[in-house]
Parts: C-alpha cells; structure tokens; sequence
C-alpha cells in the first residue's frame, strides 16, 4: 500500500499542464479549462528546439481553450498563447461576458395538409431568453424536442437544422431551432408477416402496448418490439409503422423470424454426498400458436429417478400473466424417507412491475411413503402462494443485483395420517462487484411450518439442511432433526420444521474461461417452528468455475467447520450454474 501510494505522489508531483493559464478570476472557470487543456505529454530535453516546443504547446492549449470557451458561451474572450520568462508555456485568457440568448425561435417544417405539432411541443425545448449560450444544452434542448415528437404522434420527427447567430454589441444570441415533423399518426391495427404466421393474431395483439386509437410512440414501438422478442417462439423482432394511412389510422407492420420449434437439452451432476445425476429435457415450443412451451424431462439420479413435463402458457388472458401446468410421476429415495409420488401442479405468474412477481397455485399429490415411522399412504393439496423480486443482471451468473422470496402455502394432507399446516419461507441473495473481475455474494434463508407435527407432515414438505444446495461440507439432508428408527436402534435423519441456513462467497474471474471462489456456508433445520441462526454448522470450501459461454461449470470442494462423528472430512460437487 505505501509503495502504491508512493507511485501516485510520484506521477502527481512530475505531471506537467500542457501550459500555464493565467488571468481567469473565476475558480470554477479556471478549473475546468485546466482540465480540458489536461497534462503535457513527456518532457523534451533542454535543447536548441525547447522554445519552440513551448509555443507549439501554448498554442495548443489556446486551441483547445478556444473551443471550450466557445462551447460555454464566452464568444469575445481573448486568447494570448506565448512563453514565459522560464521558458515554459503560458496562455493568458480574458474570458469577458457569457453570451445569453435574448431570442428563441422553434419553427415546424410539416408534410402538406398536416397541422403543427401544439404549443407545448415546443415548450419541451426548456430554453429561455436570458439562459446562458451552452453547446451540451441546446444540444440536450433539441434532443428533448425530438423525444417529445417521438412519443406524441410524430414518430418519424427530425430535426431540420438550427441557427444560433451571435450579436458582439449585445453580448447575446438569437437561436432558431427548425424540426421536420412528419406525419401526426395514430396506432392503427398490427399487419403481421414473417414467422408471425405461425402466431395467433389475436395472441400478437394482445402483447401491443398500446391501444388502436392513439398517437404512435416510438417508445411505444420499441416496447412491443422487447416483448415479441421474449417470445420462445421468437428469435428476432421488429415493430414499425406502415407507410400508409387507412381511415385516420396508421396500421403497424409487426415482422419476426420464428426459433426452431424443438429442442433437446441435457444436464450431468455429481457430488460425493448426493451422488451422481443425469437429466434430458425435450422442448417443443408455440404448441397452440400462442407461443406455449411444452416440455418433457426424464431424471435419473440416486436421489430422484421419474419424468416431469411442464406446458407454459405465456400471458395467459392478459400481458406479463404466465400458467403454467405440472405433472410429476417420481420415485424418491433419501436418507430420511422414500417416497414413490404422482405430483399435478397449476400456477399463476404475474409481473406486477418491473422486477416483482407474484404466484398463485394449486399442487395436489398422491404418494406411497416409508420413513422412520414406518409406510403409509398419503394425499397433499397445497395452495402455494408468493412474491419474488428479481434485482439480479444474470440468472446463471449474477454479478450484482438482489433477489428476494418470500413464500406462503397453506396445505391439507390426508390418508394415514390427517393434520393441516402452513409452510412459509422465505430468502434473499446479494451481489456486489468489488472490481470487474471480483463479485462478493451472500445468500440468507429461513423458513418454518405451524399448524402441525413433524410426524404429522409428509416428507418431502419438512425442511432439511446438508448438501450441495444447502450447507457444502456435510452429507445430504444430515443437518436435519433424526428420529429413533425402532428396529434398527439407531437414529435417522427425519427432518423438522424450521430452517435457517446463510452463504458467504468471494468470486474471481481470472479469465475468460477460468474462475476461482472461496466460500463459507452454514445452516441447520430443527424441531421447533422458530428458525434459530445461532445453532448453525459451518462448512467452508474452495471452487473451481469454467465458463464454456452459456454459464459456469462449477467445482466445489468443501470441508465441514464443525465436523462431528461420521461427517466425511471433505466432500466434492459438481454441477451447472453458481451455488446460488
């Protein structure tokens, strides 16, 4: 640290302006045209050719004074470049008086038979006489103006040209800004072409932002753009008006290029406490033209063997509402139960705003399960409900951003044994980039159930802790509540009603290709319904991350902190995707 800081006085104390500047009174003023004039570059040996190279510098400066001041509006400074008695260069400046405007004119250049856009176009110009003659505001003025057009009916608004003439008597300016204003449009119907045929019309209607009727917005038109784009069924988009008018209304040409309609993708796991896990999905995308996804996965894990398929309706009877429908038919074999189980699911999505979602649905199940307390018949209905806010800039490999959940689902489970329960849960993750190649991420979550008895709950709705996607270093589900197993003597894992469980990691992007992280995780599930974070273990470990394009390959290798008899010393994870 006291080398680097010592670098920095170093580069600080031998920097060399391009050339002195003498004679501004004004601090903010001389500040800034130090600034633009910035540092000379390195510095010539004395020689016979030294004063030139110091009027060549001074002349410089002014040249780049010059059109500061310029761009400020101090049209009558005076600019003297020269060389100082040390023979360095120096610029003396008179800036004189900041022109003003005392005139501003805004002039509409329209198609024949087109009335003029209202007055209050004009007013967006946000210039007034007396204001100071500033090149980065009449640009920002014209820009204004022109968004303004773009979003009241003018969509094909340009700016003609503008003259700013500047009176030297007066110290002042008289600015005539000219706008082309096209055509005033209204939104007409959607005209669809391209890979759109193969979408329902009235599907592609109800994606526009806008209603028949009003005046076009480009905005407008880039928004419904961004939404045919997000289709599945969608790989390119494009939104713009037509050409021609049709009873006082502009139709709009909607044009995409469709995706291939199937696709087939493949998943590879492996973890020394979880096992080893393959899965295969097929895709079928746009099923009914309405741009639904079917898909059908089969799962072969030591956990987890079955097939699961999925058909999405997207903006289902209204924009930014998904439904999504589940069937499940799997064979679970864990540590604290197995459970042969036929799982049907419906849900609700609704993008509220722009980062929050809310869910809705209903989950039924049918299952055949064996614990600790022996096999049983048992039927669930659930009705989950939740909210999620999604702050994060990638799914596979946030760099910043948070992401928060929070869940409710109120569930009646009957057959061999009878009891009714909430479950809630809820988690939050942060990311933060300390540099462009550095990420520090945290992840906190907590959960309990009310209502009922863990022997009372079925399986698979206790919480447990372990594993890879909970606590790395400990074996699946084995920071989990046990049971005393009659005929065997022995305690097993069983599962309980609360959940607390955090992550810490430190991500490095060496290259391209290749990252590295370093991690802490804690966590634990117990009896009671109060999550406790004081009553955590910990495990901690280094991570290996390649990045093939699409997102990271991950390599854990944890070991647990509070390791009791029979924890392995290290356990190793792989898999897609970061941790969390």
């Amino acid at each position: 640290m006291a080398a680097l800081m010592l670098a920095l006085a170093t580069g600080q104390a031998g920097a060399e302006p391009l050339a002195r500047i003498e004679g501004v009174s004004d601090q903010a003023l001389a500040r800034a045209l130090a600034e633009a004039v910035g540092e000379a570059g390195p510095r010539a040996e004395n020689g016979a050719d030294a004063p030139w190279r110091a009027r060549a510098r001074a002349r410089e400066a002014a040249d780049i004074i010059q059109r500061y001041l310029d761009s400020q509006g101090y049209y009558g400074a005076v600019i003297d470049p020269r060389v100082d008695d040390a023979g360095r260069a120096l610029v003396r400046v008179r800036p004189g008086q900041r022109f003003v405007f005392d005139a501003i004119q805004v002039s509409w250049l329209t198609p024949p038979d087109q009335a003029e856009p209202p007055e209050a176009a004009a007013q967006n110009l946000a210039l007034e006489p007396g204001a100071p003659v500033i090149a980065s505001d009449v640009i920002a003025a014209r820009a204004r103006v022109i968004a303004g057009l773009h979003a009241e009916g003018f969509v094909e608004a340009r700016e003609a040209s503008h003259d700013i003439i500047v009176d030297h008597a007066t110290q002042s300016a008289r600015a005539d800004f000219r706008f082309e204003t096209g055509p005033f449009m209204r939104f007409g119907p959607p005209q669809f072409a391209g890979g759109l045929a193969d979408l329902r019309p009235g599907f592609i209607a109800r994606l526009a932002p806008y209603e028949i009727g009003e005046p076009a917005s480009r905005a407008q038109l880039n928004e419904y753009s961004r939404r045919l784009h997000a289709l599945q069924s969608v790989s390119v988009a494009d939104v713009r008006m037509a050409p021609d008018e049709e009873d006082g209304l502009w139709p709009v040409d909607v044009r995409a290029d469709p995706t291939p309609r199937h696709r087939i993708e493949g998943a590879l796991r492996w973890s020394t406490s979880e096992g080893a896990g393959a899965e295969a999905v097929w895709t079928r995308r746009n099923v009914f033209r309405g741009d639904e996804t079917l898909s059908a996965g089969v799962q072969a894990a030591e956990l987890r063997q079955g097939v699961i398929t999925r058909l999405t309706l997207p903006h289902w009877r209204r924009y930014a509402q998904d439904l999504t429908l589940g069937a499940e038919l799997l064979a679970e074999r864990t540590d604290a139960f197995d459970q042969d189980v036929l799982r049907l699911s419906a849900t609700v999505s609704r993008l509220i705003a722009e980062r929050l979602t809310l869910t809705g649905g209903v989950r039924a199940q049918t299952a055949r399960v064996t614990d600790v307390t022996g096999t049983r018949s048992a039927t669930t209905l659930a009705l989950p409900a939740g909210a999620i806010w999604d702050g994060r800039d990638s799914l596979l490999d946030p760099q910043r951003g948070v992401y928060l959940d929070l869940g409710a689902t109120p569930g009646w489970s009957f057959g061999g044994r009878e009891t009714r329960y909430v479950r809630l849960e809820g988690g939050a993750r942060y990311f933060f980039p300390v540099s462009d190649t550095v990420v520090l991420a945290a992840r906190a979550r907590a959960g309990s159930i009310v209502g009922t008895s863990p022997e009372a709950l079925p399986p698979d709705e206790r919480f447990y802790a372990g594993g890879g996607g909970s606590v790395r270093g400990y074996a699946y589900q084995s920071l989990s509540p046990e049971r005393l197993n009659p005929q065997t003597g022995r305690g097993e894992i069983f599962g309980g009603r609360s959940l607390s469980e955090v992550s810490f990691e430190a991500r490095w992007r060496r290259s391209e290709r290749l990252g590295f992280a370093a991690f802490i995780d804690g966590g634990a599930a117990r009896d009671d319904t109060a999550p406790d974070f004081s009553g955590m273990r910990f495990g901690a470990g280094l991570g290996v991350r390649y990045y093939p394009g699409f997102g990271p390959l991950r390599l854990d290798i944890a070991t647990p902190l509070n390791r009791r008899s029979g924890d392995d010393p290290v356990q190793i994870y792989i898999s897609i995707g970061q941790a969390f």
